[in-house]
């Protein structure tokens, strides 16, 4: 069994995104983790998420975090 981590991230209107595998859970989460701690720092990344879906297409851990502004 082998674990992929996606991250999604925006910077404005610029989207990124990027897919790791890992072959155990633990170093998954570990960037998983990494992930979350480190877009959460930058002020300047307004939507990002993180997830941890394994070979059988599981999802095992799932964060959303949206600074977008609000449409009024």
């Amino acid at each position: 069994m082998f674990y992929s981590v996606i991250r999604i991230f925006f910077k404005g209107d610029a989207e990124t995104h990027s897919v790791q595998q890992f072959d155990t859970l633990q170093d998954a989460q570990k960037r998983y983790f990494n992930i979350i701690a480190s877009d959460l720092a930058d002020e300047s990344i307004t939507y990002q998420s993180a997830y941890i879906i394994d070979s059988n297409g599981l999802m095992m851990e799932g964060r959303v975090f949206d600074r977008r502004a609000e449409e009024a």
